[in-house]
C-alpha cells in the first residue's frame, strides 16, 4: 500500500514541475521576441536616418546647382522633441555682388526652424560675388506638437523674382 502512495505523488510532482517549465519557457520565448523585434525596429530607424543623410550628401555631390535658392534634402522626417540640421543654399546668379540675408519662418509653433551661424530666425549678413554660393546650415527642432507635415519656409528678400523655398517636415512618433 505504502509504494502506491508515493507513485502518486510523484506523478503530481512530476506535473507541476513540467508545468512550471513550460511557463518559465513560454515566458523566455515571449521576452526573447519582443527584445528581437525592437532590435529590428531601432535597426530600421537608425539605417533610415543613415540613408536620408546618404542621399543629401550624394545630391549635394552630384547636384549641378541651377535655382538660386536650394535646400537639401528638400523633406526630412524627425520624430517629436527631436531635431535635424538641413543645409540652406544661396548662389549669386546675377553679373554683380549680392547681399544675401535669409528669414525662416514656421508653419507650426512647435517646430523651431533656426539659422545655425546666429542660432535666430536671421541669418547674418553675406556678400557674395557672382557665380559664388554660400552654404547656411538651417536647424529644425520638434518641441512636442502634433504629428504631421509641417514647413519651414525661407526668404532671402534681396533676391529678385522667386526669392524663397520651403522645407517639409513630417513629424512621426518617437520610438
Amino acid at each position: 500500500m505504502q509504494k502506491k502512495r508515493f507513485q502518486k505523488k510523484g506523478a503530481i510532482e512530476l506535473s507541476m514541475t513540467t508545468i512550471i517549465v513550460i511557463i518559465i519557457g513560454i515566458t523566455l520565448l515571449s521576452l526573447g521576441l519582443l527584445w528581437v523585434r525592437s532590435t529590428f525596429t531601432n535597426i530600421n530607424r537608425i539605417s533610415q536616418g543613415a540613408f536620408e543623410k546618404a542621399d543629401g550628401a550624394i545630391s549635394d555631390i552630384f547636384k549641378e546647382v541651377d535655382k538660386t535658392l536650394s535646400i537639401t534634402p528638400p523633406s526630412i522626417e524627425l520624430q517629436q522633441d527631436g531635431f535635424q540640421t538641413v543645409q540652406f543654399i544661396v548662389t549669386d546668379f546675377e553679373e554683380t555682388a549680392l547681399t544675401v540675408k535669409a528669414k525662416v519662418t514656421s508653419s507650426d509653433k512647435s517646430l523651431d526652424c533656426l539659422f545655425a551661424d546666429t542660432l535666430k530666425t536671421e541669418s547674418k549678413e553675406y556678400k557674395l560675388e557672382s557665380g559664388k554660393q554660400v552654404n547656411l546650415k538651417l536647424i529644425v527642432q520638434e518641441k512636442g506638437g502634433n504629428l504631421g507635415v509641417k514647413v519651414c519656409n525661407v526668404e532671402v528678400p534681396t533676391i529678385k523674382g522667386d526669392n524663397s523655398e520651403s522645407l517639409v517636415v513630417n513629424i512621426v512618433k518617437s520610438q
